[in-house]
């Protein structure tokens, strides 16, 4: 829960990574979270990115000083 909510958006490679993940299993989890709507899935070129919507639209909020 850490990796999706420390930033507003995440990849496969950094579960991999900061999970010891294989990849097969970061993409099923982060696909699994898209489908049930808390994440967007977006492809950009060759990547794939997974958003945290709320999260992005929360600090888009925030008056940042």
């Amino acid at each position: 829960m850490n990796v999706i909510f420390s930033h507003p958006y995440t990849k496969i490679a950094v579960l991999e990574r900061e999970l010891g993940l294989t990849r097969i299993t970061a993409t099923r989890y982060l696909n699994e979270l898209s489908r049930i709507g808390l994440m967007d899935k977006v492809k950009l070129g060759c990547d794939v990115y997974y958003i945290n919507t709320q999260l992005f639209a929360l600090l888009s909020k925030a008056n940042v000083v």
